[in-house]
Parts: structure tokens; C-alpha cells; sequence
């Protein structure tokens, strides 16, 4: 099966074509079985009425009692060509052929003597609904042969029946019919002009915007994610199409983040970072960027080599990922600048129950990273830059917060001058145990007051 043909735009096509036929035929069938009856019972009254007058005519051999001689058959002959009857035929009630005038069925065929099985019945029920029903006569239509065979009993010498077979021509039947298939055709072209119209008007109310939006999908299972389809309504395809784009947009800016992420952690890196913050600063949110830095990194790092270096780099990153987490911060960012350096962003109102937590699920497992006698001793010994032996404390996180909730900030430079002030300080912090922060409160850069900075007091 090729393309085209499963896609469900042929198949709804095909059964909707199927559906259109089938429709045209049931309402144009019942049209005419309804206008054939109509044109039969006109045609049938018409030459009910010719009959009628037959009839009475016949009746009167009943009162002569004469018998049925050629001058009776020639009278009756003479009768039926003035009601425009195209042929007669008189039977006896044994079916046997009395008199037969007029153009045969068929010339070619030998006539007959005897009445046929058809004929019969046909006498025999005109005899019955005259004794029983008190009817003049029986009737048959013949629509091929466009005829109502009419069948009158009468009474001729006495008590004795005959029934009279007579060919009456259904009149006018030929222009009436000639009007029935007009009007048929004219129904059959209305109703395929309206289905025509409805499949129209699917066609660009549903099936254009679908095949564009399958055409960009198609560009965009390729790689070319720089795509977009145009959003034309406010209906439910106008909202595909709109989240579409946002689709495309947001993929754009995955690829662009993930080409600038860090190997190691995945987070985005350095140009993605400045991009996010200058894209809030510029929406006028309020909000804080925490810039978080390990205390002791490069002395662990020295002491137990590169790999368990980058174990505390990727859980300083499943910290401040769980921080978030848990506080269902769901517009918040983290980044990776990298080495030990993390930048992450939150509104104003979460950022202080997002920093203490994360310090305090740093605190609370960093001390796993180190072997069993470190962890005991509380450090660890290594050289430092002198080549001299030191100890050094277990790791813990700074964390310099800049907002701009007092200070008015347009780029992201500004915001990382204030924040390497602020990571000396939270470094420097005297009095504190574990990881701590420092926060900016200062209104303006021409301030003096000191940051905030806090932790866990010893």
C-alpha cells in the first residue's frame, strides 16, 4: 500500500465519495419509484374512465340477451377504437378466445385460442370482483410496454359471461417520464453540488492547515526546526498552529542550549546563562540570581583525582536540581558555568527557602564524598598552592544572591560584578560553620552598607 493511498485523507475521501454515490442513488430511487406510482395511478384513472364507458356498452348485450355474432364482435371492435384502445380481445370463462381485434404484442408470434395462465387469473379475478366486490372491471399495468390491460366481464345470450381484454395506451406517459428523469438528474446534480461544496469547505477549513502543519512536522523530523505554520483563526486549528510555533520556538532554543550546555552536567553554559538572565531582566520580573561557588574544591579535587572531582560537581548540580524541585519551583533555571561555579534563577519571593535548602541538602551529604577517616576527622590533608601541607575543611557551597528587588540591573554584567563581591564575602563570613550566602540590600551601586550574610552560626 503506497503512501497516498493509507493516508486518511484518501480513505476519508474514498468513503466519503462511496457515501455521496450511495446517497444520490437512494434519494433519486425513491424519488422516482414515488413519480413512476403517481404517472401509473394518472395513467390507470385515465384509462379507468375510457373503461368505464366500455363497460357500459358491453352491458348492453346482457339486456338484448343476443348472442355474440359478428356483427356484436364488429360493434364492439368499432366501440373500443373510439375510446382509443389499441387491441381487444373477448374470452369466454373457460379462457377460450372469442374475437381478437387490434395490433398483436408480438406480430411475429402465432395467436393464441386459449387464454394464457396470466390471462386467465386476470379473467377470472374480473369475474369475482364483479359477483363478490360489485367492480366493473380488473386492471394491469405494463410499464415496459407502457399499457393498462383492463379485463370487463359482461353478460351476453342470458346468463352467460364473457370478459373483454382491453389494450388502453397510457396517455402522455412518454413526456412524463421525459419530465421524471429531468427532475431526477436535477436532484442528483443539487445534491453533488452540495456535498461538492461541504467537501470544499473541509478541504481548506481542515485539511490545508493539517497538511501544512504535517509539512513543517516533516521539516522538523529532519532537523530543520527553524519552521513555522501561519495562524490564520482562533479555532482549534489556529491554537495547533500557535502551539506549534511555541513548539518550534521552545525546540530552537533546546538545541541552542543543549549545543552550549556543559558535557558533564548537561546544564546549560556561559552564553545561555547571560541570554536567560538579560531575557528577565528585560520582562522587569523581580527576581534572583544565585550564583553558588564550592568552598575547598581544588584541595579535594588534588587529593582524590579528577573523577571523584566531577562525583561533587555533578551532586553539587542534583542538589540545587532537588531544591527545586521540592519547592516546585517551575520557572526557575540552573545553569552551569564551569569547574565548581553554578548559576541558578528564581523569583524573589522563593529564592531564601531555595538557597537554604539547597545548602542544606549540600551539608547534609557532602561528607559521603570523602573516605571514612577524612569524613571522621572533619578535613582532609593536602598541599595547597605553596607546596605546603594543610588541612582543609570538608567541602561546603557559597552562594552570592543578587536581585534586583532595590537595585536596578540591565545586564547580566552588572549582576556578576555584584555578585563576585558578594562570594568574598560569603567566603570571608567570620563566625559561621558549613555553607553559607550573602545577599546585596544596597539600593543603589554608590552604597556602602554591607551585605547580608548568612549561615550556620557556630
Amino acid at each position: 500500500m503506497t503512501r497516498a493511498t493509507s493516508s486518511i485523507l484518501f480513505r476519508t475521501a474514498l468513503a466519503y465519495l462511496v457515501i455521496t454515490v450511495l446517497n444520490i442513488t437512494v434519494f433519486v430511487l425513491l424519488v422516482f419509484e414515488n413519480q413512476i406510482d403517481l404517472i401509473s395511478q394518472n395513467a390507470v384513472l385515465s384509462s379507468l374512465n375510457a373503461g368505464t364507458a366500455i363497460k357500459y356498452s358491453l352491458d348492453a348485450f346482457a339486456a338484448d340477451r343476443k348472442p355474440l355474432d359478428a356483427a356484436a364482435f364488429q360493434r364492439i371492435s368499432d366501440m373500443a377504437m373510439k375510446a382509443g384502445v389499441l387491441r381487444t380481445t373477448v374470452f369466454g370463462e373457460d379462457g377460450k378466445v372469442l374475437f381478437r381485434s387490434g395490433a398483436a404484442p408480438d406480430p411475429e408470434a402465432p395467436a393464441a385460442d386459449t387464454a394464457t395462465p396470466d390471462e386467465f387469473t386476470a379473467i377470472n379475478a374480473a369475474i369475482l370482483k364483479r359477483d363478490f366486490e360489485a367492480k366493473l372491471f380488473s386492471h394491469s399495468i405494463d410499464m415496459p410496454g407502457r399499457t393498462v390491460e383492463l379485463y370487463l366481464p359482461f353478460a351476453y345470450a342470458g346468463d352467460r359471461t364473457a370478459v373483454a381484454e382491453v389494450t388502453m395506451p397510457m396517455q402522455d406517459i412518454a413526456r412524463q417520464l421525459g419530465y421524471l428523469y429531468r427532475q431526477c438528474a436535477i436532484i442528483a446534480l443539487l445534491i453533488l453540488a452540495l456535498h461538492s461544496a461541504f467537501v470544499l469547505i473541509v478541504t481548506r477549513v481542515l485539511i490545508r492547515p493539517l497538511r501544512s502543519l504535517l509539512t513543517a512536522t516533516e521539516k522538523m523530523s529532519r532537523g530543520i526546526l527553524e519552521v513555522s505554520v501561519p495562524v490564520l483563526r482562533e479555532d482549534e486549528i489556529g491554537q495547533l498552529a500557535r502551539a506549534f510555533n511555541e513548539m518550534s520556538v521552545a525546540l530552537q532554543r533546546m538545541r541552542q542550549e543543549a549545543r552550549e550546555s556543559n558535557p558533564l552536567t548537561g546544564l546549560p553554559g556561559n552564553l545561555t546563562i547571560a541570554r536567560r538572565i538579560d531575557e528577565r531582566l528585560q520582562s522587569g520580573a523581580a527576581i534572583a540570581v544565585l550564583y553558588c561557588d564550592l568552598d575547598n574544591f581544588k584541595a579535594f579535587n588534588d587529593a582524590y583525582g579528577f573523577s571523584k572531582g566531577d562525583e561533587a560537581i555533578l551532586y553539587t548540580r542534583d542538589c540545587l536540581r532537588k531544591s527545586f524541585d521540592e519547592l516546585d519551583i517551575r520557572d526557575g533555571f540552573i545553569g552551569h558555568e564551569g569547574g565548581d561555579d553554578f548559576i541558578a534563577i528564581t523569583g524573589f519571593d522563593t529564592w531564601e527557602p531555595c538557597v537554604r535548602r539547597f545548602m542544606g541538602l549540600f551539608d547534609g551529604g557532602v561528607s559521603l564524598l570523602y573516605s571514612e577517616a577524612d569524613r571522621a576527622n572533619g578535613f582532609l590533608e593536602s598541599v595547597d598552592r605553596k607546596g605546603r601541607h594543610q588541612r582543609f575543611p570538608l567541602m561546603t557551597v557559597s552562594v552570592a544572591v543578587v536581585t534586583n528587588q532595590w537595585r536596578s540591573y540591565t545586564r547580566h554584567e552588572e549582576i556578576a560584578g555584584t555578585a563576585a563581591e558578594l562570594k568574598k564575602l560569603a567566603k570571608k563570613a567570620e563566625g559561621t560553620s558549613g555553607s553559607r550566602f550573602a545577599i546585596d540590600r544596597r539600593k543603589d551601586a554608590g552604597e556602602t552598607l554591607p551585605a547580608e550574610v548568612s549561615g550556620k552560626q557556630e
